[in-house]
């Protein structure tokens, strides 16, 4: 009996492993190159391709060149996943890029990072001044004055006077602004 249950938890959860891993429909990508950051969405995918809308930045779209090797953020059910890989195709015709499947990824989420709440922080998103519910060296969770949307890159002042570009990847609004997440680009130094 021990037996029987041990293996159906295992299958258990190697499934919710998996489903972790998936995409998440129409997923969120932040796309980078070695010469800049794009924004898109996950159009499909299978075992040898990735299908992308065209890359974004700064409201226009940006053409990739085919063979350009790029560093991949899309939206998960678990988080976000990376993966390096290579554009093998653009599709003009219908704004979008190929990438080739990713051999292997790697799942990132800011709640597994160690968080803190007792640094006291105001942070300026593009041009809403925030409250800092909660920090990591990758991310913070704040509660804007005005509202961001999701997948939204956005430059994120910090009080020693830093900046980093961030990415939403979480946004609720309410009457008078938004709590958003935010990954940063980069990791910053938390004082002690």
């Amino acid at each position: 009996m021990g037996y029987l249950l041990a293996k159906a938890f295992g299958r258990k959860s190697a499934l919710d492993a998996r489903q972790r891993r998936t995409p998440v429909e129409n997923a969120r990508v932040r796309f980078k190159t070695g010469s800049a950051v794009y924004r898109s969405r996950l159009i499909s995918y299978d075992d040898k391709q990735w299908i992308f809308a065209a890359p974004m930045q700064r409201d226009s779209y940006i053409p990739v060149p085919v063979g350009e090797e790029c560093v991949c953020e899309v939206v998960a059910r678990g988080g976000v996943l990376l993966f390096t890989s290579k554009v093998i195709a653009r599709q003009s015709q219908e704004g979008r890029i190929v990438i080739e499947a990713p051999v292997s990824t790697k799942l990132k989420n800011r709640r597994d990072d160690a968080r803190r709440i007792d640094i006291p922080m105001k942070l300026l998103v593009g041009n809403n001044g925030g409250e800092v519910l909660d920090v990591s060296s990758n991310g913070a969770k704040v509660k804007l004055n005005g509202f961001q949307k999701e997948g939204q890159t956005v430059r994120v002042d910090l009080p020693d006077g830093e900046s980093r570009a961030g990415t939403v990847i979480e946004s609720t609004h309410d009457s008078i602004g938004s709590t958003v997440r935010i990954s940063f680009d980069r990791p910053i130094q938390l004082p002690d």
